[in-house]
């Protein structure tokens, strides 16, 4: 299954994620005005992520499964949700 970028970069967006505008597409979340270590690209060529972008971002973003990184890419887990389970998991304070 694939996911549309453009889908993906709104939702990142909505979930505390600001675009950095260089070179790449890349996104770092923004925790309470503050940017973290956390980060992702998505392909600037592509229209579609496909599960080996979407592998190599699930690492970027500090989850453990595809399922986890499709659902913070489509929508069902919210950005709240996903600092939760960072702090929860020690990966942020």
């Amino acid at each position: 299954m694939t996911i549309s970028r453009r889908r993906a970069e709104r939702s990142l967006k909505q979930k505390g994620f600001v675009q950095d505008n260089k070179d790449h597409r890349t996104f770092y979340l923004y925790v309470n005005g503050k940017k973290t270590s956390i980060f992702t690209y998505t392909s600037h060529g592509g229209r579609e992520i496909d599960n080996s972008l979407l592998n190599l971002m699930k690492r970027e973003l500090r989850l453990q499964t595809n399922s986890q990184a499709r659902d913070l890419l489509i929508c069902p887990m919210a950005g709240e949700d996903y600092v939760r389970w960072l702090r929860e998991h020690g990966i942020l304070r």
